[in-house]
């Protein structure tokens, strides 16, 4: 798969949402700038209380986690690596704008060609796409990016 100024975008995406209550209007405001365009079929994962945060029209295609999902070491258990993994994806997003092991495993595993997540000194071990996002941008710049990057 090839990323390149004009091309088609991506036409299957798993899009993780990042967790907590300060990055809920954000992802409310991606998810919905997202969710517009038809032209690609996009998947998400999201915590059960992110999800249970939303009101309004949802996607069809939404799976949830919850802390019980997380084991030792803060890595995913097998179920929830299975909801991953159980499908084909061209893109896996971690939208985590700081480095969450449990979902940057994820998208490592999905072995999706295009993974991408946002820099870190651990994003290199995970993503072969990383944003580069200094402390002083806002979020929803590097989320504009990605939707770009994509063609979202």
């Amino acid at each position: 798969m090839t990323v390149r100024r004009g091309g088609t975008g991506v036409k299957n995406a798993l899009i993780i949402l990042p967790d907590g209550q300060g990055n809920s209007r954000i992802a409310r405001y991606f998810l919905k700038s997202v969710y517009e365009k038809k032209e690609s079929k996009l998947s998400f994962l999201m915590n059960t209380q992110l999800y249970h945060s939303f009101t309004g029209p949802f996607p069809a295609d939404v799976q949830t986690y919850s802390g019980e999902d997380i084991g030792r070491h803060q890595l995913p258990k097998k179920d929830l690596i299975e909801k991953v993994t159980s499908r084909k994806f061209h893109a896996v997003v971690d939208m985590h704008p700081n480095f969450n092991l449990a979902t940057a495993y994820l998208t490592y595993l999905s072995h999706a060609p295009v993974r991408v997540g946002f820099r870190s000194r651990f994003s290199e071990h995970f993503f072969n796409i990383q944003i580069d996002r200094k402390s002083t941008d806002f979020l929803e710049k590097g989320y504009l990016s990605i939707q770009k990057l994509l063609n979202l």
